[in-house]
């Protein structure tokens, strides 16, 4: 039990590493996805169909506060923004 708990508690820090590692390289808008199949800039309220903006998976892990894996995307816009975006599914 204990090496399972281990084994998830570096899941969650991967996943977290890695968002702060992207902040560090520029990465520092929050990204939403919407219902309308659309990205929110958390930081400048602006939005973006996805078909305008490059999207990359960067880690995949499990996510101890939600109890479900996540997948850390990077995006960038035409504009210049560059942000992270947590889903549950791959884009």
């Amino acid at each position: 039990m204990e090496n399972r708990i281990r084994n998830l508690n570096r899941l969650n820090v991967s996943i977290t590493k890695k968002v702060i590692e992207l902040q560090e390289q520029g990465y520092d808008c929050d990204f939403l996805l919407l219902a309308n199949g659309s990205l929110q800039c958390m930081q400048t309220n602006l939005n973006y169909p996805l078909s305008t903006v490059a999207i990359k998976q960067r880690e995949h892990g499990y996510d101890l506060f939600s109890q479900s894996y996540k997948n850390v995307h990077t995006i960038e816009t035409g504009n210049g923004e560059k942000g992270v975006l947590l889903t549950e599914k791959l884009f």
